[in-house]
């Protein structure tokens, strides 16, 4: 068996790099053949996995991976994919077209999410195009598996849900790493890519809101994205930029995750969120949006953590205040979480992998 992954770019720090660069390794552990094909050229940090290079970004690259996938998958002896975002799922498609091969498309991130160019009718005319063949569609959660398969409902039977890799030996070991200088000794977290759907302006409004009538602890925002100038200008009308820290682009935030007395989910959309897996894996209490897709699914409806409503300002500065008084009552015995965290090892989603190429 040669597993071969496809994606578009390789960007530092992107959860979907991130849960398919621990799938690979898994997989690798498993004894099986492992490969990436980057189309833009970005290359993994992997060892003992080879990668190799596509034809570039635009229409014109996107020809040019394909061919260069085909001819790829020939060479090297390619028997199973998994490609995940739109433009590598694409080229998968176009690529094996006529090839034996066992093709996953995976889909990571809502019909309508706002940071894609292609809009809900397109996406349901490209999965319809990938069920044409012999593939089968594979989404990172069970709410965005159904939405799926109402938009291309005569597909169902080849719309499959496979957890995404994300709790593994290496997440445990990042998160005993040293802390960064200059952190604040008392934080609450915001983590991701700066961008309008993880709705870190809304967490601003919320906090600026909460802190009208409590004290708080500081507000660590970690990441980087093209919306980091706008909000730091926004701390400063809200009149909090004292209490807010803005710390950048993280090579290892889960020490930084591990120490937050609370993480806090502010995002609009969602598939499904890694990082919330990764704080629940790490005993950090979690405070979520409750997005279409994703945070409901994972938290058991509100057992394991508190669901606000989504693009509500008052409603997340009300969810922190409640924090504050009832940061004890939710909670669950250490099964519960064993139990719900189970299906997010890497060991587990491999398997899911496994059972989808299988059927």
């Amino acid at each position: 068996m040669h597993i071969l992954f496809i994606l578009k770019d390789f960007k530092p720090g992107g959860g979907v790099e991130r849960v398919q660069q621990r799938l690979s390794e898994q997989f690798l552990k498993d004894g099986r053949r492992v490969s990436f094909f980057v189309m833009n050229a970005d290359m993994p940090d992997t060892r003992d996995i080879q990668c190799f290079s596509g034809g570039g970004s635009g229409i014109a690259g996107l020809f040019k991976s394909i061919v260069l996938l085909r001819r790829l998958i020939q060479r090297e002896g390619v028997t199973h994919l998994i490609s995940a975002k739109e433009q590598a799922n694409l080229c998968t498609w176009f690529a094996t077209l006529g090839s034996a091969c066992k093709v996953i498309y995976s889909r990571h991130a809502t019909l309508d999410c706002s940071e894609q160019k292609t809009g809900p009718s397109s996406l349901r005319l490209l999965y319809t195009l990938y069920l044409c063949g012999s593939g089968k569609v594979v989404t990172v959660s069970s709410a965005l598996r159904q939405t799926l398969a109402d938009a291309v409902p005569w597909g169902r039977q080849r719309i499959r849900y496979c957890p995404n890799a994300v709790v593994t030996d290496q997440l445990f070991q990042a998160a005993q790493a040293p802390q960064p200088a200059g952190f604040p000794r008392n934080y609450w977290l915001g983590l991701g890519r700066l961008v309008e759907p993880k709705g870190f302006h809304l967490l601003l409004d919320a906090y600026a809101l909460a802190l009208r009538s409590a004290a708080l602890p500081d507000l660590v925002i970690a990441g980087d994205g093209p919306l980091r100038e706008a909000l730091v200008t926004q701390a400063n009308q809200l009149g909090i930029a004292q209490q807010v820290h803005f710390s950048g682009f993280l090579s290892n935030p889960y020490p930084v995750l591990r120490h937050a007395r609370l993480f806090i989910l502010s995002s609009l959309q969602e598939g499904m969120p890694t990082v919330l897996i990764e704080a629940l894996a790490l005993g950090t209490p979690v405070l979520a949006c409750d997005c279409e897709t994703g945070p409901r699914e994972l938290l058991d409806h509100g057992r394991l953590g508190q669901l606000v409503i989504v693009n509500d300002v008052q409603a997340l500065a009300d969810g922190m205040l409640r924090h504050l008084t009832l940061r004890n009552d939710i909670s669950c015995s250490d099964k519960t979480l064993t139990d719900t965290l189970r299906p997010y090892t890497s060991q587990h989603a491999a398997q899911a992998y496994y059972q989808v190429w299988n059927q």
